[in-house]
């Protein structure tokens, strides 16, 4: 089996880096036989993962960083059938690994990534808009929960709330911000070729793989990535207020039910609006575009689980 780990340095405001030296050390202790890509710009990840889909020996990926390290890693993939991802978290986000309920210290996961009892089949996502298609594995998302995102980003204080371990409070903070010039739109929205629903006044709508999104929005409770359908959540018809209300629910789950709050599912969803708008796949900008279409890739992914 050929281990081969992908580094993230920057992630997590440096923890990435520093959390890979214990894990180099651990590796070269145990005599452990791999390989280890250190990451230094955008896009190498993807190059990466275009690289290992040609071989055709077993190996497993592990990624050391956080959402994002995964997202470009996994739409770099042309054929995973022989591969095996493992994941290490040192994200601020970390939705993939909070939503699988992955183990979060890293000299424990290792061992379970070395000495797998489990391997789960999870589906990707894939969104079209155009000629472009990008892959996902948490959720894509199109209007607010994009924007934050992008703000999220863009934001000074990602680096400083990194670096106290708080770095998911950013997506909190950028979302408050946002709602200050909060726009909504009407969303045509059309399930598993069925006939289009349309929904006025939509802030945003999210298609989820998993329960979670943003840094911990607990916008699916009962998203599955196991099972061929997604979660779609869906959130219109709200005042400033009471947004502003929900929002904060969304933290436990407590928003399903509420008003203006819908949760679909679906096999396929295409999503079109009047206007074009901030598209993100696993909180990673994709573009701005008015017609999004999603839905599963034909294979499964195998993910360590336990």
């Amino acid at each position: 089996m050929l281990y081969y780990f992908i580094v993230n340095p920057i992630s997590g405001c440096g923890r990435g880096k520093k959390i890979w030296k214990i894990l180099e050390e651990e590796l070269n202790r145990r005599g452990t036989s791999y390989k280890a890509r250190l990451l230094s710009k955008r896009g190498e990840a993807r190059q990466l993962a275009a690289s290992l889909s040609r071989i055709s020996n077993p190996v497993t990926a592990v990624i050391v960083g956080g959402d994002g390290s995964i997202n470009e890693f996994v739409d770099g993939l042309t054929r995973w059938d022989h591969l095996t991802l493992g994941c290490i978290p040192t994200g601020s986000g970390n939705d993939f690994v909070r939503g699988l309920s992955l183990e979060r210290d890293p000299i424990k996961a290792l061992d379970i990534i070395l000495n797998p009892r489990e391997i789960s089949r999870i589906k990707l996502g894939l969104v079209h808009a155009g000629e472009q298609t990008h892959a996902f594995v948490v959720s894509s998302g199109m209007g607010f929960d994009a924007d934050v995102c992008n703000g999220a980003y863009q934001s000074r204080l990602k680096h400083l709330l990194n670096f106290f371990h708080l770095g998911k409070l950013v997506y909190l903070v950028t979302a408050l911000r946002l709602m200050l010039s909060l726009k909504s739109y009407p969303i045509r929205l059309s399930l598993d070729e069925q006939e289009p629903l349309l929904f006025q006044e939509t802030f945003f709508a999210a298609v989820m793989n998993l329960p979670y999104e943003g840094g911990g929005f607990y916008f699916t409770p009962d998203a599955a990535p196991e099972e061929e359908t997604f979660q779609l959540c869906l959130a219109q018809g709200l005042s400033r207020r009471q947004i502003l209300k929900v929002l904060p629910l969304a933290f436990s789950g407590n928003h399903v039910g509420k008003k203006g709050i819908h949760i679909l599912t679906c096999k396929k969803a295409v999503l079109q609006a009047n206007v074009s708008l901030c598209v993100h796949t696993d909180g990673e900008i994709f573009g701005f575009f008015e017609r999004v279409t999603v839905e599963a890739a034909p294979e499964q992914l195998s993910v360590i689980v336990r």
